[in-house]
C-alpha cells in the first residue's frame, strides 16, 4: 500500500442513516451513491442486513443493492452480523462483506442477541458461507477500544479476537472504535500491534466522536501505520443499541486532514460537503461535521 495515500470507506448510507429518524428513499440513497463515486469514492458500505423492525432505515437493503449502478473498481459493501444477513447479501448481489461481532459480551447481547462465545462461532459461519460464495469478507471487532455497558475492553482481549478473526481466512481486518471511548495512546500503542499482527492482511479503523477525540485519534493512528479509515458524511452516525452513541469522523473533515498532513486522498472534499449540506436541509439542523459548514461558506478561505 502506498503509505502517502489514505483511503476513506463511506458509511453514511449505513452508519450515517442508521438512526435517522426521517427515512432517506431508495431513490436518494443511489442518488448518493452515485455522487460519493463523482467525489472519488472507491469504498462505500451501502447498508446493512439487519431486521427492519430494529432498524426501520435499513428496510430497503436489498432493492438498493439491487439498484447500484456498480462502477469498476469501486467497493460497494454491505454489514451482516448473522448468517440470515449473509444470506441476504448474497441474495442482493453484493460481492464484499463487512462481518462484524463486538469485543464486549454485553454490547453483543444487545446488538446481535448474541453471547460473545456465541458470536464467535457464528462468525467462523458467516466467513465460511460468504466465502463459499466468492464474497471478499472485511471482518470487524466493534467495542474494541471501550464498551458503555462493561467499560475497559482490555488489550490482550482484543488481540485474542483479532487472532480468531485472522484464522478464520478473512480478506481485512476492521476495528472500531463504537463508543468513541479511545484515547490517541490507547490507539496508537494497540493499533500497532494489529498492524504487525495482521502482516499483509489491510487493516482498517471505524472511529466515532463521541468523546471529541475521533481526529486526534485518526492522527495517532496514522502515526501507528494505518492508512485504512471509515468516515461518514457530515460527521453522521451511532449505534441505536450503544447509549448515547454519536456520529463518525466526518468524511470531509477527515480528507481535509489528511490532505493538509500531506497524504492523498484522491477524494474532491466539494463534492462530499455538497451532500452533507443537502442532508443538512433534509434534517433541519446542521450536521456534527466542521468543513462542509466553512466550504459552503464563499468567504472563508480553505487551504
Amino acid at each position: 500500500m502506498n503509505v502517502n495515500k489514505i483511503i476513506l470507506e463511506e458509511q453514511g448510507l449505513r452508519d450515517g442513516f442508521q438512526t435517522l429518524q426521517k427515512v432517506i428513499t431508495t431513490s436518494k440513497k443511489l442518488e448518493y451513491i452515485d455522487r460519493l463515486v463523482d467525489a472519488g469514492m472507491t469504498r462505500i458500505q451501502v447498508a446493512s442486513f439487519v431486521h427492519p423492525k430494529l432498524v426501520p432505515q435499513m428496510a430497503d437493503a436489498e432493492l438498493l443493492c439491487k439498484k447500484i449502478d456498480k462502477k469498476e473498481g469501486v467497493i460497494y459493501s454491505g454489514l451482516v452480523l448473522n448468517l440470515k444477513g449473509v444470506e441476504r447479501a448474497i441474495s442482493a448481489g453484493l460481492d464484499h462483506l463487512a462481518c462484524s461481532i463486538s469485543a464486549s459480551d454485553l454490547h453483543s447481547q444487545k446488538n446481535a442477541r448474541m453471547t460473545l462465545r456465541e458470536a464467535k462461532v457464528n462468525f467462523k459461519k458467516m466467513v465460511n458461507t460468504s466465502k463459499l460464495s466468492g464474497i471478499k469478507v472485511r471482518g470487524g471487532i466493534q467495542c474494541a477500544f471501550g464498551c458503555r455497558y462493561e467499560g475497559k475492553i482490555e488489550a490482550s482481549h482484543v488481540l485474542d479476537m483479532v487472532d480468531h478473526h485472522l484464522d478464520t481466512g478473512i480478506d481485512e481486518l476492521a476495528l472500531a472504535d463504537s463508543t468513541g471511548m479511545g484515547n490517541p495512546n490507547q490507539m496508537r500503542s494497540l493499533m500497532e500491534k494489529i498492524l504487525e499482527k495482521a502482516g499483509n492482511i489491510p487493516v482498517i479503523l471505524h472511529l466515532h466522536n463521541t468523546e471529541n477525540k475521533g481526529y486526534a485519534n485518526f492522527y495517532a493512528a496514522t502515526e501507528a501505520g494505518v492508512r485504512i479509515f471509515d468516515t461518514a458524511f457530515g460527521g453522521l452516525g451511532g449505534c441505536p443499541f450503544i447509549k448515547n452513541a454519536t456520529g463518525n469522523i466526518a468524511t470531509e473533515d477527515t480528507a481535509n486532514a489528511a490532505h493538509q498532513m500531506g497524504y492523498e486522498t484522491n477524494l474532491n472534499i466539494s463534492k462530499i460537503a455538497a451532500i452533507s449540506k443537502e442532508i443538512e436541509g433534509t434534517l433541519g439542523h446542521k450536521l456534527p461535521g466542521q468543513v462542509y459548514q466553512l466550504i459552503d461558506n464563499k468567504e472563508i478561505k480553505m487551504i
